[in-house]
């Protein structure tokens, strides 16, 4: 076992870390001892209690991640208990018979930098801090055994490794990972395209307000679902009788759409476009719609970011409200923690405003219960969707 670094923080800062909270900034470092990037540390307060054990990144915006509170080895039968544990808080939605899930969701179920999502058996994992990267010969058997993979594909390309200092990587670590997998959420069979589609290939955390919008629609209804990725929110409505229209800028995400719906004997009519474009191009006496759904990317993932995506959301739902029929519904949805409720409502209100017209909230849905979180630790708390109503 390597000889384990110090951190100090400043008088005051242990309180949070004591509450659960897992990252510390480098501000709130008052010294460090014996430190190396990507190694672990001894996290320790002004008057050297000890608060925990942690990944050290001095490069990083939060250059401590902490793994643990207590006095424990971090080794393979670690990573086992945490693995075991996170595994047995999916218990309900594997019963339910949801073959797509997010096993592991980083610093909330307590492995800092550590992604994995499973789609019928084969797991496609994210490694996004330096400190994971190192542990990785304690994490990858365990997690292959209790999660019982079939494959295991690492699938580390997204832009935020650069700030670890870490290249992209995806490479498979155990089997033969295969390029798709077919899974199950809420009845409906979807082809997840693990190695070429964005993020993991699908995402599991809208699963609620999916089932949410097909339990709302009416048969016969007219939806168009922007930013419609491989069909999510769209075969959804199909199923409960909607008229579909799916936009996406994506070939692969239509051609996977389409294949998603032959493979639950579904229709609905697809259009590749920049969804941005398209709803600022169409014209205002085309048919309206009953349902629009605006689900962009993230866009803004930091706080000098945000008012981009603001500008973003006023700029769909402004463009949106003249194809909504009166009484129709828009469902609104961010998924950046640096844009909460509050200011998506507001942003709202300021578009509708500008279009004179007046929007009734009706309901709000959070992500699905496989991306926990934990109210200690509110960056985990990132994806909301609002469901207004045009009066």
């Amino acid at each position: 076992m390597a000889k384990r670094g110090k951190v100090w923080l400043k008088p005051g800062r242990e309180k949070k870390i004591r509450n659960a909270y897992p990252w510390v900034q480098k501000g709130e470092i008052r010294q460090v001892a014996d430190v190396e990037d990507g190694g672990l540390v001894t996290l320790l307060s002004v008057d050297n209690d000890p608060l925990g054990i942690a990944t050290y990144n001095s490069q990083a915006r939060f250059p401590v991640r902490v793994l643990t509170r207590e006095k424990e080895e971090i080794d393979a039968e670690f990573f086992r208990r945490r693995f075991t544990e996170a595994w047995s808080r999916r218990e309900g939605l594997r019963a339910a018979g949801h073959t797509g899930i997010r096993a592991l969701y980083s610093e909330a179920d307590f492995v800092p930098g550590l992604i994995l999502d499973i789609f019928d058996g084969h797991g496609v994992v994210q490694v996004r801090s330096l400190g994971m990267e190192k542990l990785r010969e304690h994490w990858i058997a365990p997690m292959v055994d209790v999660f019982g993979l079939t494959s295991l594909l690492e699938k580390s390309d997204m832009a935020g490794r650069a700030e670890e200092g870490l290249d992209s990587r995806v490479e498979a670590l155990h089997g033969n990972p295969p390029d798709s997998a077919q899974i199950v959420e809420n009845g409906l069979h979807f082809i997840a395209p693990i190695r070429e589609g964005l993020k993991t290939g699908h995402y599991c955390d809208q699963r609620l307000a999916r089932a949410r919008l097909r339990d709302k629609v009416k048969r016969g209804d007219r939806l168009l679902d922007c930013f419609s990725y491989t069909g999510g929110f769209a075969l959804h409505a199909a199923a409960a009788g909607a008229q579909v229209l799916a936009v996406d800028i994506l070939p692969l995400a239509l051609e996977t759409a389409t294949q998603n719906a032959r493979l639950n004997t579904l229709t609905m009519d697809t259009l590749e476009a920049n969804a941005f474009e398209y709803l600022e191009a169409l014209p205002e006496d085309s048919e309206p719609f009953d349902w629009i759904i605006l689900d962009p990317p993230a866009i803004s993932k930091t706080k000098e970011t945000r008012d981009s995506l603001k500008w973003a959301v006023w700029k769909l739902v402004y463009h949106a409200l003249p194809h909504l029929k009166p009484g129709g519904s828009l469902l609104v949805c961010t998924c950046s923690y640096q844009m909460g409720v509050t200011e998506t409502l507001e942003t709202c209100r300021l578009a509708a405003g500008d279009r004179g017209c007046v929007l009734l909230l009706d309901d709000i849905t959070l992500q699905d219960v496989d991306h926990p979180a934990p109210i200690s630790f509110p960056e985990a708390l990132y994806l909301k969707g609002l469901w207004l109503r045009k009066v």
